[in-house]
């Protein structure tokens, strides 16, 4: 219900505001005093700071939670007959645009607050004057019953090393027994350093050795990292007596894609349909694991506030893409998409298509040798191809234009 909407951005804020936000404000106002010799300027400004951003914190998170949880709900909501209840994405966006109001305002009060704190403490430095001083620091006295070294390389640590080494020599044949093993070595380990641990302070075992706790943050990355890595390894997608299961794509594609990118369209867009019956009458059909094995990187997204690009090849004509970008408004009422208008000037490097070619090659796309060295030559054609297609449907713009580009990529989701 909450993936892709706007309640993960309201819930990954809440903390970012909140804790670093203010636990950020807090160490500037304990700290500017101290190190100017003075009293903070105004006690009532700091105070007042606290009260109007935990407004606004309060107003900017709500406004994200109910919008996320208005898009989650009209993107699942179906007739009686089976059908979208709300076919058009507009419609979402125009649900939730009061809450993109109150959002503002809670950002607003929110920012208004670090001014006020800037202002405060600007005006406590240069009432006071930098000084030097001491700060006294009690140390509870903590006798460890085993040194680091001992720990690092005891007989136990030594074999969960080698059976990590193991899992890794030999991936298919030892790796649930690596597994095994590290869960196996890790727990007795922690209960051998648990009943040495002086005056039941467990949390010293660890915290007192950072050495030791960076090498077992280490082994949990790398246990984390196999368990994300192994069913894509195991999965990998390759070609078929020859074949691949989509095409890579094309020069002018590529160039597209690039400016995709840099415009930041995966900020609002995904390409990652989930299997779920809402999406697919949506978008099309379920994304699948070999629809991505030529991006670099992929274009999956964290939120929707525009609709799921994975499968929209071909699914309007060029013209349709051309004035989406010039003004989205003109094709699709209510849209909150900006408009970009420097796409339809700037130019495309042409130039530059062997070079991108030849580094999707070095990543393991699989481009001949051939297609890198015509790859300018190619996108020049394609693009001069596509321009006739325009001009057909009653726009001239130059075969150059970043827009032209930007179609064609687009065109190409979903259906090479």
């Amino acid at each position: 219900l909450a993936h892709y909407t706007d309640w993960i951005v309201g819930h990954v804020h809440s903390g970012a505001l909140g804790w670093n936000g203010f636990m950020a404000a807090g160490m500037f106002y304990w700290l500017v005093p101290r190190l100017y010799g003075r009293e903070l300027y105004s006690r009532a400004a700091a105070d007042f700071h606290f009260w109007i951003a935990t407004f606004g914190i309060i107003l900017y998170v709500i406004a994200m939670w109910v919008s996320g949880i208005t898009q989650g709900l009209m993107w699942r909501a179906l007739t009686p007959e089976g059908s979208l209840l709300y076919p058009n994405f507009v419609e979402t966006i125009i649900a939730i645009r009061p809450m993109y109001w109150m959002r503002l305002v809670g950002g607003s009060l929110y920012l208004i607050g670090f001014i006020i704190m800037i202002w405060n403490l600007g005006l406590t430095m240069i009432r006071g004057k930098a000084v030097e001083t001491t700060v006294t620091v009690l140390e509870e006295d903590f006798q460890e019953t085993r040194s680091e070294s001992s720990v690092i390389f005891s007989p136990a640590a030594i074999l969960l090393i080698l059976a990590v080494f193991a899992g890794l020599a030999f991936f298919y044949v030892s790796l649930i027994f690596a597994a095994i093993l590290l869960v196996v070595m890790v727990a007795l380990g922690f209960a051998s350093w648990l009943s040495n641990s002086p005056n039941g302070k467990y949390h010293r075992l660890l915290e007192g050795r950072p050495v030791m706790f960076t090498w077992f943050v280490v082994i949990a990355i790398l246990v984390g990292g196999l368990a994300e890595l192994v069913p894509t390894v195991l999965g990998e997608t390759k070609a078929v007596d020859g074949k691949w299961p989509i095409r890579p794509y094309t020069a002018l594609e590529l160039h597209g894609r690039d400016i995709y990118v840099r415009e930041g369209c995966y900020n609002c867009h995904s390409q990652m349909i989930r299997p779920f019956r809402d999406e697919e009458m949506r978008y099309g059909a379920a994304g699948k694991i070999e629809d991505y094995i030529f991006d670099r990187p992929f274009q999956w997204g964290s939120k929707r506030t525009g609709p799921d690009l994975q499968r929209v090849g071909k699914k309007y004509p060029d013209i349709w893409h051309y004035h989406h970008m010039r003004d989205p408004r003109t094709i699709s009422a209510g849209s909150n998409m900006p408009t970009y208008p420097w796409l339809l000037e700037q130019k495309i490097d042409f130039a530059s298509s062997s070079a991108k070619l030849g580094a999707m090659q070095f990543l393991g796309v699989p481009y001949t040798k051939a297609d890198v060295l015509d790859a300018q030559a190619t996108a020049e054609n394609d693009a001069k191809l596509l321009t006739s297609n325009l001009e057909e449907a009653g726009v001239k713009t130059s075969y150059d234009a970043e827009i032209v580009a930007l179609i064609a990529y687009l065109q190409s989701l979903g259906t090479r």
